[in-house]
């Protein structure tokens, strides 16, 4: 089973305000993104999840309630076009509560999969900030950086010694392509090598 993890701001829709959507109304897809996840659902051995950071919540800016209405009604829309979304998951802290599923820790890359009992032989990590590319390293996933949202301004700070992604992809329509391309590969090596196995 493949798992593609997915950052929702700046990745699959617009960031807002001070980087937090506070409401459906504030909420807008990015060009492609419902396309995309259509693609990427036709594909029986991928599972979806979204990961992201929800600051704002332990703030106050918005409520974990606020956040839970936004991110079904995305799914709704989302399944509308096609597409599927297997699992969401937020982190509510801030950065200085030091909490273990905060990006760029993995801790909510893996809640997703013991939560949902996902067993993945592959996995990748798409977002639009150093903080995806680092919780995707430590998940063992395969970093996807996106340019929409953080990203082109991320990629500057990238430093010397610092995990870099494994790819970057102008939007997300490009990184689901990336994701299909390494999938096709993967079972083409697959039939290669059982049928060299049967020849022998």
């Amino acid at each position: 089973m493949t798992v593609v993890f997915l950052d929702r701001d700046g990745v699959i829709n617009e960031n807002g305000v001070n980087d937090y959507v506070k409401s459906w109304e504030e909420f807008v897809f990015l060009p492609g993104a419902r396309e995309a996840l259509r693609r990427l659902a036709q594909r029986d051995e991928v599972r979806i999840f979204i990961v992201s950071n929800q600051a704002g919540v332990g703030k106050g800016t918005v409520s974990a309630e606020r956040v839970e209405e936004i991110n079904r009604r995305m799914k709704r829309e989302l399944e509308a076009a096609g597409g599927r979304v297997d699992g969401i998951f937020f982190c509510p802290h801030t950065a200085d509560e030091s909490c273990s599923c905060r990006k760029p820790e993995a801790g909510l890359l893996m809640r997703a999969l013991q939560e949902t009992g996902v067993e993945s032989d592959r996995r990748f990590m798409v977002g639009d900030a150093l903080s995806d590319v680092k919780a995707g390293k430590k998940a063992s996933a395969v970093s996807i950086m996106v340019k929409t949202g953080r990203g082109e301004a991320q990629l500057k700070l990238l430093r010397a010694g610092e995990p870099k992604p494994d790819y970057v992809a102008e939007d997300i329509s490009e990184a689901v392509g990336i994701i299909l391309q390494s999938i096709d590969r993967k079972t083409t090596q697959m039939r290669s090598h059982l049928t060299g196995n049967r020849s022998r």
